[in-house]
């Protein structure tokens, strides 16, 4: 009865120990096996016991012999499952006692690292950088810059090619100028006297003038809305002033610094519709525009238009500078008017349609 119990319990610990691992040992008694040769078994998982040797063996010894030795491994399996069900863990071995130090609190963790805000699409720096150049610009009575420049033509086939030009542009505020243009394809010379202004093609010979406002900056407004004509480097008066529309600036940041022509250089990128352009300038005192680069993003082929200036701001010009004198060769030719175009289009009765 005793032994029909401890067995149960063997099997019960052994089902419910959580690794299910079962442990076979078997002392075996023959006549050819030494008396307390024990062999284990390796692990297996199944649920049941059993014995097993090396070699074929018979089995001898009585009954009660090999129930007593199993009823002794029975008890120590049924003392292993116990301790399996309870969560026991193994023991460190017993060694001398070691003193209860108080645990380390634990190191805070680091908190994440927040994203980089995102930088502003206008870096108030940049516009206030175009404003103190223009500021500087207005400044300046009488000066003289030489400029090169290199423009991107876009040809019918989508190819682009590069045209290289020089000009000098001298200017006495409020209502003087002279430029000299000289490029790959033709010759430009514009002369401003406060009264009159003159177009004047050297390669042509022909030349056209027109009654002018008072000003460098009425004179530009006026050739470009009635005659469709720009000023070389028209730029440099309005910068700095209301006409500079700088709410048409949809970005605006600062690269760095770069040295151009010897002059050291603060270096700004801007974008607004259809165009996006760069701007040099001049660090220090002079804050000058040293180098402009335009790109016209809206067409497919972004061609450029890069320039680069040399300043001399202590320039003294003549009148005769703004007069001109036209060659005996030269001929005489009228620019058209576009709003005197317009108007007549607008007077003008529709032709009558026959019955």
């Amino acid at each position: 009865m005793m032994r029909g119990v401890v067995r149960g319990m063997a099997r019960w610990a052994v089902r419910r120990a959580p690794w299910r691992m079962v442990i076979r040992a078997c002392v075996l008694r023959s006549a050819h096996a030494r008396t307390g040769d024990v062999i284990a078994a390796r692990d297996h998982p199944t649920k049941n016991a059993r014995m097993t040797a090396h070699a074929p063996c018979r089995w001898n010894g009585t009954l009660r012999s090999m129930m007593n030795i199993c009823s002794k491994s029975i008890v120590v399996l049924t003392a292993l499952g116990f301790a399996a069900t309870s969560g026991a863990q193994p023991k460190e071995p017993v060694g001398p006692e070691k003193p209860t130090t108080k645990a380390a609190k634990p190191k805070p963790k680091p908190r994440a690292v927040e994203k980089a805000a995102k930088p502003p699409d206008i870096e108030p720096e940049a516009i206030a950088a175009l404003e103190k150049m223009g500021a500087f610009l207005r400044e300046q009575q009488s000066f003289a810059v030489k400029v090169t420049s290199e423009t991107d033509h876009v040809l019918d086939s989508g190819q682009k090619i590069q045209l290289s030009a020089s000009g000098d542009l001298r200017v006495r505020r409020p209502d003087h100028l002279r430029a000299d243009v000289t490029s790959d394809r033709k010759d430009r010379q514009f002369f401003y006297d406060g009264k009159s202004f003159t177009m004047y093609g050297p390669r042509v010979g022909f030349y056209a003038t027109v009654a002018a406002p008072p000003t460098i900056g009425e004179l530009a407004d006026e050739l470009r809305n009635r005659y469709a004509l720009e000023l070389p480097m028209v730029d440099l008066f309005y910068w700095g002033s209301e006409k500079a529309d700088n709410s048409q600036i949809k970005l605006a940041t600062y690269v760095g610094t770069a040295m151009i022509a010897g002059a050291d250089t603060d270096h700004y990128a801007f974008r607004q519709p259809g165009l996006d352009w760069q701007i040099w300038i001049e660090r220090g005192a002079r804050p000058l525009p040293r180098k402009l680069v335009l790109t016209t993003t809206d067409d497919p082929a972004r061609p450029e238009h890069a320039i680069e200036m040399t300043w001399d701001l202590k320039a003294k010009h003549d009148d005769s500078v703004f007069v001109f004198v036209p060659p005996k060769d030269a001929k005489k030719i009228q620019i058209v008017d576009l709003t005197t175009q317009q108007s007549a289009a607008a007077t003008k009765k529709p032709a009558r349609r026959p019955r």
